[in-house]
């Protein structure tokens, strides 16, 4: 069997699981990334894990602008690849590393300038910027592991993802505890500081390893990967097209959480607990939203670079009942005994029992939203594989700023924004609206005329 017919991707639920369940894993092993953190941080101080959630929320927001256009090489990478343009591959991943480069210059004066840039209440000032600041002055590395996975994912070729992802947990988690809380008399205590310093380190380490085995002799002979260095101007024009919508609606709806936890952080400490709990359970389950999302913009990009829409439509029916499955798998413990991961809590210094309640109703709606989101996130990797990224974006910033960010706006402005519970109803309407409108435009058939290579 020749090695460009090792790559094809099929629409058996094999091919599908073959892309797929890797993706899972690797989604799964990056947002325990920020659980490690969380739960480290947690046990260090509950001060410092809040400030570090809404300084870690600004620094999102900005690596979030960059890595929704380098996410594109993907996107290039799959349609190529269904095409049967090998010796192209390459090229949109050269194009992303140039953007990247140029974007770093950028992000040096915004992390100098995070004692202003910021909505961090002064009780949780100190740690949160510290966090914002580092993080902010390294934040385009999410980006530039994002452009070389795109040369990956989009061939199928996921296997290698995963193992680089765990890999970096693995040394993030090391680091973490030992960072945060030190080594007696060889590393001191550095808290929030510490968190961000082995998030970097553990990037570092996974962007070398995907640049090496982007440039192996393999890589280098079948997809040219050390001959299409040379910056492209049109394809480079294509990529921002593709990314940029991505870009500002990703950046968008990220500002609006951020604007969000702020408000709630500004009413009181146990809003703020509430919240960043809440948010930490859906980081981590949330890996089912950005699996399928991925996966189906890798699998139907192929088949609209072999102009088979058919296939897209049957990959799309088997990936509505992995949804289900895997939604029902992952949030049921939380359903029947939302106290377990409430139990995990105790082992914190700070007693916040009295929050149980609260939390066990959030979890319950979490379930419904996420559900929802991950049905969505189908659609949306599908409009995604086709270039049509500016209907989209528009669409969910317009449902999630009218229906969470404005009502949570006027609720603080009149003083009485006093329940997370209803921020998580709000979600519902926002996510649910959005879901309706992303399966219209999937009916429509607009986004398969909008094939970029």
């Amino acid at each position: 069997m020749s090695f460009t017919k090792k790559i094809q991707i099929d629409t058996s639920l094999a091919g599908i699981l073959k892309i797929i369940i890797p993706l899972i894993l690797s989604c799964l092993s990056s947002n325990l990334m920020f659980l490690v953190d969380r739960f480290i941080l947690m046990r260090y101080s509950l001060d410092a894990m809040n400030a570090a959630m809404l300084g870690g929320n600004l620094a999102g927001f900005y690596v979030f602008l960059l890595m929704a256009i380098t996410g594109t090489t993907e996107i290039f990478v799959g349609q190529y690849n269904g095409a049967g343009k090998y010796d192209k591959i390459a090229a949109p991943v050269w194009q992303m590393i140039y953007l990247v480069m140029f974007a770093a210059i950028f992000y040096i004066p915004i992390g100098y300038f995070s004692d202003y840039l910021n909505l961090i209440p002064e009780y949780y000032a100190k740690d949160g910027i510290a966090y914002q600041q580092l993080l902010t002055y390294f934040c385009w590395l999410p980006g530039l592991a994002a452009a070389f996975m795109g040369f990956f994912v989009g061939r199928g070729q996921t296997k290698i993802i995963v193992a680089i992802v765990i890999l970096g947990n693995l040394i993030n988690a090391v680091l973490d505890y030992s960072l945060v809380f030190g080594c007696k008399g060889i590393i001191p205590s550095s808290g929030c500081k510490g968190a961000a310093m082995a998030t970097i380190i553990a990037e570092v380490i996974q962007i070398l390893i995907l640049a090496a085995s982007f440039w192996s002799s393999k890589n280098r002979h079948h997809f040219h990967t050390a001959k299409n260095y040379k910056f492209d101007k049109e394809l480079f024009g294509k990529c921002l097209k593709v990314g940029l919508p991505m870009s500002f609606g990703r950046g968008a709806e990220l500002l609006a959480w951020y604007l969000v936890y702020a408000a709630l952080s500004h009413v009181s400490k146990d809003l703020a607990t509430v919240h960043g709990i809440a948010t930490t359970v859906y980081v981590l389950i949330a890996f089912i939203c950005d699996s399928l999302a991925k996966g189906t913009a890798a699998i139907s990009a192929n088949f609209i670079g072999k102009k088979d829409l058919t296939s897209i439509g049957m990959v799309l029916k088997k990936l509505t009942i992995l949804t289900l499955i895997l939604c029902f798998t992952f949030m049921f413990p939380l359903l029947i005994s939302p106290r377990l991961f409430c139990g995990i809590l105790g082992s914190i210094n700070e007693d916040i029992t009295h929050l149980y309640p609260t939390l066990s109703i959030i979890f319950k709606i979490q379930f419904i939203n996420i559900t929802i989101e991950s049905q969505c996130a189908i659609f949306w990797g599908t409009l995604i594989s086709g270039g049509d990224t500016k209907y989209l974006n528009i669409t969910n910033l317009i449902c999630l700023w009218s229906f969470v960010v404005l009502p949570v706006a006027l609720l603080y402005a009149f003083n009485m924004l006093n329940s997370a519970v209803l921020v998580h109803l709000l979600s519902t309407c926002w996510i649910s609206s959005c879901l309706l409108l992303v399966y219209r435009r999937y009916k429509s058939l607009k986004w398969y005329k909008s094939v970029i290579y």
